[in-house]
């Protein structure tokens, strides 16, 4: 039966209606599924991505890190020129924790020791401690270093220029050469002053066996072998 209203055909034009509409709907429902699909791959894609840089980071990280941590695993100072009061002072401080930022070592001089961030009294009674405000360890520049005279560097009262100096980061060793010896007032500060090149300056309290208060700072100056000159 037909009943046409303004000659539109409800028996026939309706279901045809719900047949194009369910047809559109099919293909909207295709197209939202096949975008949630992709975004989905893409999703994925990125986290996998990002796991795996993340994970490499990791790897490297723990890598150079455990350079430093292994070359300190069993390690032991010689402290035969020590004084009793800065050997009595590492006993008790040397396991303070935290990982050596570098590792100085003067091969000819028997000196290797542990370089952390600082110069605490209590950093100072367990190894070297870089000046802050000087240049890191793996940067260009004037990197400071000090140590106590009756302990760590009491061996570089016999340095001589020449003499060989290494120094390990996570970066890789670094091999200096001494180009220069000096006695300055300890309030002489521009051996702190920032150079242009790599220049690595050690700093102690001189005399070396004097009592109480040292006047004088001893201070020793190296270049990275073949630089042909100091900052």
């Amino acid at each position: 039966m037909y009943c046409q209203l303004n000659n539109y055909n409800v028996s026939t034009a309706q279901p045809k209606q719900i047949k194009h509409r369910m047809m559109k709907q099919e293909t909207s429902t295709k197209h939202s599924s096949g975008s949630l699909l992709l975004c989905a791959v893409f999703l994925l894609f990125y986290l996998v991505n990002s796991l795996a840089i993340a994970s490499t980071e990791s790897l490297v990280a723990s890598e150079t890190t455990n350079s430093i941590e292994l070359s300190m695993k069993d390690y032991a100072p010689d402290k035969t020129e020590w004084s009793e009061k800065a050997s009595a002072k590492y006993e008790k401080t040397k396991d303070g924790g935290g990982v050596p930022m570098a590792v100085l070592k003067i091969e000819r001089l028997n000196l290797e020791a542990p370089v952390y961030s600082g110069t605490h009294r209590k950093t100072l009674d367990r190894g070297l401690g870089w000046i802050e405000g000087t240049a890191d360890p793996d940067e260009v520049g004037n990197i400071a270093i000090s140590g106590h005279r009756d302990g760590f560097f009491r061996p570089l009262k016999d340095i001589k220029v020449g003499d060989a100096i290494e120094m390990q980061t996570n970066a890789g060793i670094q091999h200096f050469e001494v180009s220069d010896i000096s006695i300055v007032d300890a309030l002489e500060v521009s051996v702190l002053d920032p150079t242009e090149t790599t220049v690595l300056t050690l700093i102690t309290c001189h005399p070396f066996y004097f009592q109480g208060y040292a006047p004088d700072r001893y201070i020793v100056r190296a270049v990275p072998v073949g630089s042909g000159g100091g900052g």
